[in-house]
């Protein structure tokens, strides 16, 4: 299956995250670093591996651009404070498993039965979309912040519904950026 196709499918817009399916948010940082001193950022071009069809990448930069500038960070070309990487990616997760069986009782004397059956279980596997999201201060080449998110890939939505689920996931994902100040 091509690529396009392949996250297509994924359109890991994250079709899950307007309550379809629960997200899992992680993040992690640098908690020595001063994040006081960031006000500008860019992108970095998407790393190998990442698996996003271009137009859901544009979805999740323009939604993590419209939270950095709610956040007064602004996007600035030359010399940002901070670069951002993202790398989307789709696996086959197992998650408990299905049972099926038949039994049938026969009859044995006046009062009893004898049950006779058996039965199968089976994997049950679902499909993941996990979205990486690093930040790294530009000057230093050093990753200070990195959050991802993950959940069950939903069925494909309209664009609109995708960009709605996107800047939810998104603001989820960022909720803990910048990390307060330990006091």
């Amino acid at each position: 299956m091509d690529r396009g196709k392949w996250f297509g499918m994924l359109a890991f817009v994250l079709v899950f995250a307007a309550g379809c399916a629960p997200l899992t948010v992680d993040y992690d940082y640098d908690t020595t670093y001063d994040f006081t001193k960031l006000k500008t950022y860019d992108w970095l071009p998407s790393p190998q591996g990442d698996q996003m069809e271009d137009m859901t990448e544009k979805r999740f930069q323009g939604a993590m651009n419209a939270q950095l500038k709610a956040k007064g960070y602004n996007r600035s070309t030359e010399s940002p404070d901070f670069l951002l990487s993202m790398a989307g990616i789709k696996k086959s997760v197992e998650s408990g498993s299905v049972g099926v069986g038949a039994s049938i009782a026969v009859p044995v004397g006046s009062r009893g039965s004898v049950s006779l059956g058996g039965g199968k279980s089976k994997p049950r596997v679902k499909q993941e979309g996990e979205l990486t999201v690093l930040i790294t201060e530009r000057a230093s080449g050093t990753l200070v912040w990195k959050g991802m998110v993950s959940a069950e890939i939903g069925l494909k939505k309209s664009p609109e519904e995708q960009q709605q689920q996107i800047n939810a996931v998104i603001a989820e994902l960022l909720k803990n950026f910048p990390p307060k100040p330990a006091r």
